[in-house]
C-alpha cells in the first residue's frame, strides 16, 4: 500500500487545485487521508541477519546485503524508506537472542547460526545462507525453513569440466555427508553425456586407497565441500596425488585453487549478498507465509590456477570468458 503522507515525501496539493476541485472534492480528499494508515517507522517491516561467529565472510555478506537493499530502494524512489536490517549475534552474557518486532524474515549465516536460530523456534521464516547442502540437511527443518546453499549446483561444476577437457571423465569420492548428491550428479552427468567414476568413502582412512582407484579411471577429479574427505589432514595428499597423475582438480573455493586445484566455481560474499537482496525483495513483495524450496546460489565467480594449468599442459581462457561461456551455455 502506498502511504500518501509527508513521511514518504508526499507534497500537499497547491491552493489552486483545492479551488478547482470544489468543496465536495476537498471533503473526499480529506476523508481519504483519514482512511490511509500513517507511515509509522516503528511498524516498518524488518529483516534480521544472524551470525554466531566473527568470520570475515559473515561481516561482508551482512554489510553488502544492507548496501544492496538500500540501493534497490533508492532505485525505486528517492523518497523510499529502506527495509530495516538488524545484524545480530548471540549475546555475550548467555541470554536469549531478542528478535525485533515486525521481523518478516530471519537470515542465518553459517551452520552454527542456523542451529541456534532453529532452537529458538519463534515461528518467523528462516533462510539459511553460507551453509553447505550436507550441513543444511542436518538441521531439523519444516516449511518455515529454506536455504541458499554455499555449494555450487552440479550442472555448474560439470560445465567447468567441459571447459577443462573436450572429453571429460569425472572422478569423485562420496561420503555419507554428500551421499544425497549422488543421484543428482549421476542424472546431470548423463544429461551432459559425461562419464563418472566414484567410490563411497566411509572413513577418512579410506581416502588414499580409493583416490588411487578413481584417478586411474578418470581425467578430472571433482572435489565437493565434504569435510570427511577434503580436510586439513587429506588435502595436501589429494592435490599432490592428482598432480603426479596429471589429473586436474575442480575445487570448491578460491583457497583450494591457491593450494593447487586447477579451477573452482564458488560464490563470494558479494555474490551471496546480491542473491539474498533479490530473494528478500521477492519474498516480502509476494506476501507469502512460507519460503520457496532451497536453492543453489544464482551468482558465482571462477578462479583459475594458471601455474597448475601450464604444468599440466592445459590451456584455459581467463575467468571472465569462462563465466561468459558458462552463462551462454545455460540459456534456453
Amino acid at each position: 500500500m502506498t502511504c500518501l503522507n509527508p513521511c514518504l515525501g508526499f507534497d500537499f496539493l497547491p491552493i489552486s487545485v483545492w479551488y478547482r476541485w470544489g468543496v465536495f472534492s476537498v471533503f473526499l480528499y480529506a476523508l481519504s487521508l483519514l482512511l490511509i494508515p500513517p507511515c509509522n517507522a516503528g511498524e516498518q517491516d524488518s529483516v534480521v541477519v544472524f551470525s554466531s561467529g566473527s568470520a570475515p565472510a559473515y561481516t561482508q555478506v551482512a554489510r553488502k546485503l544492507k548496501s544492496h537493499l538500500k540501493k534497490e530502494c533508492t532505485d525505486i524512489s528517492p523518497a523510499c524508506s529502506p527495509l530495516q536490517v538488524f545484524i545480530l549475534k548471540p549475546p555475550t552474557d548467555g541470554s536469549a537472542v531478542v528478535i525485533p518486532p515486525h521481523t518478516r524474515l530471519i537470515i542465518t549465516l553459517g551452520q552454527r547460526a542456523g542451529e541456534e536460530m532453529r532452537d529458538i523456534n519463534n515461528g518467523i521464516p528462516i533462510l539459511h545462507a553460507l551453509i553447505p547442502v550436507s550441513a543444511y540437511q542436518q538441521i531439523d527443518k519444516n516449511k518455515q525453513h529454506s536455504a541458499i546453499y554455499l555449494d555450487q549446483p552440479i550442472s555448474r561444476l560439470l560445465q567447468l569440466a567441459r571447459v577443462i577437457r573436450a572429453d571429460p571423465h569425472i572422478g569423485l569420492l562420496i561420503s555419507p555427508l554428500t551421499k544425497t548428491l549422488q543421484d543428482e550428479l549421476i542424472t546431470e552427468a548423463i544429461r551432459q553425456n559425461i562419464p563418472v567414476s566414484y567410490r563411497n568413502v566411509s572413513s577418512t582412512a579410506m581416502v588414499g586407497h580409493l583416490l588411487k582407484e578413481v584417478l586411474e579411471e578418470s581425467n578430472i577429479l571433482l572435489a565437493l565441500p565434504d569435510p570427511m574427505i577434503f580436510n586439513s589432514t587429506t588435502i595436501f595428499n589429494i592435490l599432490l596425488s592428482s598432480y603426479h597423475n596429471k589429473i586436474p582438480v575442480i575445487g570448491f573455493s578460491s583457497a583450494y585453487v591457491k593450494a593447487g586445484a586447477l579451477i573452482a566455481a564458488y560464490s563470494t560474499p558479494e555474490d551471496i549478498a546480491r542473491h539474498l537482496a533479490e530473494y528478500i525483495d521477492r519474498f516480502l513483495s509476494s506476501g507469502a507465509e512460507t519460503l520457496p524450496e532451497p536453492m543453489y546460489p544464482k551468482y558465482f565467480s571462477v578462479s583459475v590456477n594458471h601455474s597448475v594449468a601450464r604444468s599440466l599442459g592445459i590451456s584455459l581462457p581467463d575467468e571472465t570468458d569462462i563465466i561468459r561461456r558458462m552463462l551462454e551455455d545455460i540459456k534456453p
